[in-house]
């Protein structure tokens, strides 16, 4: 008998420039016991939008290197080749991508294969950007950080580990990434179904967004038959939504709300 290729829940997480959305991806994945599962078996897996930036013109890889190239506006992106490889990834294909290298401002030798899973993280500053790619999300995530800890955290990142000066890297943020933050990532927002305030530091909403999701994964266990796509899980989004809205006192006039996560002590306690 052919067993049916896996058809995941995926999830887009997105956010500001070092905002912790990659930690926030690793953090549910280390909670849900998926960190140290061999690749092939993993039932939750992480992708990077950064595998998706164009490959670059000869006068654009020489800006690039100058730090005058804007890598966080919407046309640094294949938009074509995220949408051909989420619509794969959600047919249960395995994929191939490529990593890629900041360094020399390319795509990378180094190849990432991603296997079938039940649970697929797309995280990235634009990836609800694109109406294409965002209808394909069964959930959507925002990590929202205060710009200083973002750029905070980028400047020495990007000298540590991408190679670059200090005065390239401010230069960067304010003539590129915080202008292309106001205008094309945060405005973003409003599509998420769940607003993360503080990243992974945020612990009762990364709780609640595993516990959802270990649901789901423990229902697929006991139903090895279901499959999903974005027009059949009505049912999951608005489990996942209606336990956090009883939090805020529901929504009203039928109007759909995203739920923001303040992380207060005082709910830890309740019953859900």
């Amino acid at each position: 008998m052919e067993i049916e290729p896996k058809k995941p829940f995926l999830i887009g997480v997105a956010g500001g420039t070092a905002s912790g959305k990659s930690s926030v991806c690793k953090r549910i994945i280390e909670k849900l016991g998926q960190a140290d599962i061999n690749e092939r078996q993993r039932q939750v897996v992480s992708i990077s939008q950064d595998s998706f930036y164009r490959e670059l013109t000869e006068e654009e890889k020489i800006k690039a290197q100058k730090g005058q190239f804007n890598f966080d506006h919407p046309q640094s992106f294949d938009e074509e080749l995220m949408y051909t490889t989420m619509k794969q990834i959600l047919s249960g294909e395995t994929v191939v991508l490529h990593s890629y290298d900041y360094k020399t401002n390319s795509k990378s030798t180094e190849k990432i294969t991603i296997y079938p899973a039940d649970v697929v993280l797309f995280e990235g500053i634009l990836v609800f950007y694109f109406p294409s790619i965002r209808d394909l999300f069964h959930m959507k995530l925002f990590v929202d950080t205060d710009s200083d800890t973002r750029l905070a955290r980028r400047v020495p990142r990007d000298i540590k580990e991408r190679g670059r000066d200090l005065d390239q890297v401010l230069n960067q943020y304010m003539m590129f990434v915080k202008p292309a933050f106001e205008e094309f990532c945060s405005p973003t927002k409003k599509y998420a179904d769940v607003i993360i305030p503080r990243g992974v530091d945020n612990l009762v909403a990364i709780d609640l967004i595993v516990q959802h999701l270990r649901d789901f994964l423990s229902d697929r266990l006991s139903a090895d038959s279901m499959t999903l796509s974005p027009t059949t899980t009505p049912a999951l989004n608005n489990n996942a939504s209606s336990s956090a809205t009883a939090m805020n006192g529901g929504s009203r006039g039928g109007k759909n709300k995203n739920i923001h996560f303040n992380g207060d002590p005082s709910l830890r306690n309740r019953p859900h």
